[in-house]
């Protein structure tokens, strides 16, 4: 099959949404299929992701307005493919899923559409965000052929909010990837390692992460792995603070960050909102246990495998995590779950489950 994917972000950008297109267009690639990745060129000063066998990765000329990518040539480019093709797009951010619509409706391609999460407004135009959704967003996702979303929660979200037809919503987990799946370093320590793995951005929430670490009684290291454009403002905070027991390592990749998982005891989250991180599932693959606000997109996958704050407060968050360090039977337990729950969701199964939806789509176009 021809598979194009859009995507506004791709590695070596940092981020979830990110990552997932990778090993997607990559599975999808070995597997036989010709894909094409049409991406942004922002967060690649120091290097592209080369083409392989199958796999050729447009990185267009772009810049960044309002959190939003910008790629001037991605409608043109778009226009090229071939008519026997099938667009993937993934949607987080405005402008690049109306293009795929446009071309769509241009040259009859049918369209996935693929939704991460729900965004909230941030930023200095995080007001117009909203009308975006009423006045694009419906549109988009009703015109897609099938619409791709993470989670049981999300489904039922996407059909009352945006009125899309149940049977047309389909439901497809993030995965995992393999090198994750570590066993855990046996070294005693007169700490607990806390471990947080994302953006430093609005959505993670980091300056509630950063107080939740000052209310805690246990002795603790906070390991935050990644950056963003809330770097100097955690840095702050903690200064401000006098926290000594929270380190900021920037991005990590590879062996690096596979080994904060190894020896990390609890993975910590404070979203303000989520789609299924793949932080949770690396952290389950690693069997460190989860604790995490109970907000959609991570109710229904941390249950049993982890701890839920309800309500979200630094408070609740650090008594939780005070409970969990001084019991030792339950962090084994929630680890053990956490484990056999990530076996669930190899990336090749999950890859498996997206060319069945190509082929679905491409059966009904013959007819």
């Amino acid at each position: 099959m021809k598979i194009a994917q859009v995507v506004s972000y791709y590695p070596p950008h940092l981020g979830g949404m990110e990552n997932v297109a990778r090993e997607i267009s990559e599975r999808l690639a070995i597997k036989g299929n010709q894909v094409e990745v049409f991406t942004s060129d922002i967060g690649c000063n120091k290097g592209k992701l080369r083409s392989t066998k199958n796999l050729k990765i447009h990185y267009l000329k772009s810049w960044e307005f309002a959190h939003t990518a910008i790629m001037p040539s991605l409608f043109f480019k778009l226009l090229k493919i071939s008519k026997d093709s099938i667009i993937h797009v993934h949607i987080a951010q405005p402008l690049v899923p109306e293009v795929v619509y446009l071309v769509s409706k241009i040259k009859k391609i049918p369209y996935i559409a693929h939704v991460h999460g729900e965004p909230r407004p941030s930023g200095k135009f995080g007001f117009l965000f909203p009308l975006y959704k009423k006045l694009f967003k419906e549109k988009i996702l009703l015109k897609a052929e099938k619409v791709i979303c993470l989670s049981e929660d999300y489904k039922q979200f996407i059909n009352k909010k945006y009125g899309i037809n149940e049977s047309k919503i389909i439901v497809i987990p993030n995965g995992v990837s393999e090198r994750f799946f570590v066993n855990k370093e046996n070294v005693s320590s007169k700490h607990t390692n806390l471990l947080f793995v994302g953006r430093l951005d609005f959505q993670k929430n980091l300056p509630k992460l950063i107080n939740v670490v000052s209310l805690i009684k246990s002795k603790v290291v906070l390991h935050i792995i990644g950056d963003g454009e809330k770097k100097k403002e955690i840095e702050k905070l903690i200064y401000d603070k006098k926290l000594k027991n929270v380190i900021l390592y920037g991005k990590k990749t590879g062996k690096d960050i596979v080994n904060f998982y190894k020896n990390a005891d609890i993975f910590i989250l404070t979203s303000v909102h989520e789609g299924l991180p793949l932080v949770l599932l690396e952290a389950m693959a690693s069997c460190t246990p989860i604790v995490a606000p109970d907000i959609i997109g991570i109710r229904g996958f941390v249950k049993k495998a982890g701890i839920l704050v309800n309500p979200p407060t630094p408070e609740n968050f650090a008594r939780v995590i005070d409970d969990l360090i001084e019991d030792k039977k339950l962090i084994n337990i929630l680890a053990q779950r956490g484990r056999k729950k990530a076996n669930n969701y190899d990336w090749n199964k999950i890859v498996k489950k997206f060319e069945d939806v190509y082929e679905n789509v491409k059966e009904a176009k013959l007819k």
